[in-house]
């Protein structure tokens, strides 16, 4: 894993823990009663943390893509690799 990769997990994690301690917090009385507000007051943390999960996806996918193109190998094995593999 890179440095990318790792402060993404991190951050992700980070994100949903803070979600869940701010979710047993009681809602403040100016928002309360309004819908709109009241859904960004408690899942802007969840969504931070659904794009740190997001990125850290796409950032191991660009890793391994290049990993397999520098060894020679592409990143899907066909359908001949998979024969072979279900034949050993």
């Amino acid at each position: 894993m890179n440095r990318k990769e790792i402060l993404s997990l991190s951050a992700g994690i980070g994100f949903f823990i803070i979600w869940v301690i701010d979710l047993n917090a009681p809602t403040p009385v100016e928002i309360q009663g309004k819908f709109w507000l009241e859904l960004f007051f408690h899942y802007n943390w969840l969504m931070f943390c659904m794009a740190c999960l997001f990125y850290y996806q796409i950032s191991r996918n660009e890793r391994l893509k290049s990993e397999g193109s520098s060894n020679g190998e592409s990143s899907k094995p066909n359908s001949k690799q998979l024969k072979k593999k279900s034949k050993k």
